[in-house]
């Protein structure tokens, strides 16, 4: 009995760990939400100043709209996109630069969002891991399911067919492992 509390204590020593590293990461999305958004409205409201300076970099070679990507998403080159609201198309033709600038930043924006809500997600899984008497409580496998269900769907979109259901898969598992594990937690509550 004593090896299993040894285990115990081990086990919310790292939910512990892994809480505060959480709550850093989280912290860090945020801050980098805030930071393109930021830049983003800061592009788009000088646009008539940077518009000019943003397509010499450009002809300079400091600077390379043709390539915009997040992640495995290729966002196009500034003088491709197109919209049917007459009033945005303008905008694209007049400030083709400063347009894919800022709609790159509001992209990174959205990505560290869903970041930060992940990294919540975990710090609140590690958060019921820790307080938990076990950790094979409804509870935690709960939270854990979530946790890699999102994950798992993050990167079927992201990466890819191969990835999602690699992580599916791996899911799958872990969820089976947690649920046996609370079967073996109940015998052992019932024979103490």
């Amino acid at each position: 009995m004593n090896e299993m509390n040894t285990k115990l204590e081990r086990i919310k020593k790292s939910s512990h760990a892994g809480k505060i590293v959480a709550k850093i990461l989280f912290v860090l999305c945020i801050i980098g939400c805030i930071l393109a958004v930021a830049g983003s409205a800061y592009i788009f409201t000088n646009k008539t100043e940077l518009e000019p300076k943003l397509a010499y970099y450009q002809e300079e070679g400091k600077i390379d709209t043709d390539k915009l990507q997040v992640s495995s998403f290729d966002i196009g080159s500034a003088g491709t996109w197109h919209s049917d609201i007459p009033s945005v198309q303008s905008f694209i033709d007049e400030y083709p630069m400063t347009f894919a600038m800022s709609t790159y930043l509001m992209i990174v924006a959205g990505a560290t969002l869903i970041a930060a809500v992940l990294t919540k997600l975990l710090q609140s899984t590690f958060t019921a891991i820790e307080t938990e008497e076990t950790p094979f409580t409804d509870k935690v496998i709960k939270k854990i399911l979530i946790v890699m269900i999102v994950i798992s769907a993050l990167l079927l979109t992201t990466l890819g067919a191969a990835w999602g259901v690699l992580s599916a898969l791996a899911t799958w598992v872990i969820y089976n492992i947690m649920d046996y594990g609370k079967t073996l937690q109940i015998q052992s509550d019932e024979t103490l």
